[in-house]
């Protein structure tokens, strides 16, 4: 029985030192196996690291072109936005014509004062020779001064029932000197107006009683009277009066019409007399004030059977007293004014035949004779 024991216990041992013997063996192959699987986790591991570290380096080019394309961007709007800061400024100096001043400056008079034209000056928007012409003053015009721009700018005037600037250097309180002799009482018909016209015969006073030697005394009317300035001075010398009676001094205007040429007119005019005005050229911004006396003195003209011509101003190159922009204004306005008055064109006919000039504003004697002889057919 022990025996058997032995044999039994005996054979157990042996079996498990087998079992023990092959265990390790098994044993190992497990961890290799696990190792194995490590490394090919490791590997992979590593595989999808340097492949990320692959994308990542590549991500950066990539990103960076869109901020490439945002350079034109760099198209910075700004400097284009200071082109266009820089427009208004542009802007506002083309369009200083448009009256585009300080108001802030400008003082005006309580009350307004009146002033004399010392010479020959351009009216303008504003203060200052930038800003757009819209007349011109001759010398001993008579104005209203409202205020100046700053305390020795230039003078805020009335112009033509608008408002206005002039140079302050060309304006006085005091009447120029000419103009007060101009308006003296006593005037007589020019010398060349009696030799013209030819007073008729005065009868002994003893025999013709004092009211019809006075009647007797006054010329007979003029069959052609012209009424002007050096236009008309010019004209008369080139064609030797030309038949015609002739009241026309050089450098004339509006004031030198009414206060002087109108009464000499008024002894010649009666019935048949056909009168020529060529006045405008030395004061184109007394448009309206030319229409307004024209129309009141051809009225009455009328009366007496008598008939008024207006003609236009002619054609001159640009000079420090007048430009033909200011000339085209006043034969553009003029027209639409008269009542009663028969407008003569010559401008344009001058325009478009061509003609000779000495100085810019006064003719040849021949381009005088073709004025003459044009206003003579239009009569």
């Amino acid at each position: 029985m022990k025996k058997a024991l032995s044999v039994v216990l005996l054979t157990g041992l042996m079996a498990f030192a087998v079992l023990a013997a092959k265990l390790p063996a098994h044993a190992k192959k497990v961890v290799d196996d696990q190792a194995l699987l490590q490394n090919e986790s490791q590997v992979r591991e590593q595989v999808q690291e340097n492949t990320q570290k692959q994308i990542k380096k590549q991500e950066p080019a990539k990103t960076q072109e869109p901020a490439k394309t945002q350079e034109p961007a760099k198209v910075q709007e700004p400097a284009k936005a200071d082109e266009k800061a820089k427009a208004p400024d542009e802007g506002s100096v083309n369009e200083q014509g448009n009256a585009d001043y300080d108001e802030s400056l400008l003082g005006l008079f309580e009350p307004a004062k009146d002033m004399y034209v010392k010479a020959d000056v351009n009216v303008r928007k504003g203060p200052s020779t930038k800003y757009d012409l819209v007349g011109h003053l001759s010398p001993g015009t008579l104005v209203k001064v409202l205020g100046q721009y700053g305390e020795k700018g230039w003078y805020y005037i009335e112009y033509d029932k608008e408002k206005a600037f002039v140079s302050n250097n060309f304006l006085q309180t005091d009447k120029p000197v000419e103009e007060a002799k101009e308006q003296a009482p006593a005037e007589k018909p020019a010398p060349v107006q009696e030799a013209a016209v030819g007073p008729a015969p005065v009868q002994p006073a003893k025999e013709v009683a004092p009211a019809k030697a006075t009647e007797e005394a006054l010329p007979e009317p003029a069959s052609v009277l012209f009424i002007g300035d050096s236009r008309c001075v010019q004209m008369r010398a080139a064609v030797s009066d030309g038949g015609c009676s002739w009241i026309c001094q050089n450098s004339k205007g509006y004031e030198w019409m009414e206060s002087t040429a109108l009464a000499q007119a008024d002894r010649i005019i009666g019935k048949g007399t056909k009168v020529v005005i060529c006045l405008g050229v030395n004061d184109t911004g007394n448009v309206n004030r030319y229409a307004s006396l024209v129309n009141q003195k051809a009225a009455e003209w009328a009366a007496r059977g008598a008939s008024t011509y207006y003609v236009s101003v002619n054609p001159v190159t640009e000079n420090v007293y007048r430009t033909e922009e200011e000339v085209e204004y006043f034969n553009a306005t003029l027209p639409g004014l008269l009542s009663g008055v028969t407008w003569i064109d010559t401008h344009t006919y001058l325009v478009q035949h061509g003609f000779q000039m000495k100085d810019g504003l006064h003719y040849t004697d021949p381009c005088s004779v073709t004025i003459f002889n044009l206003i003579i057919s239009s009569l």
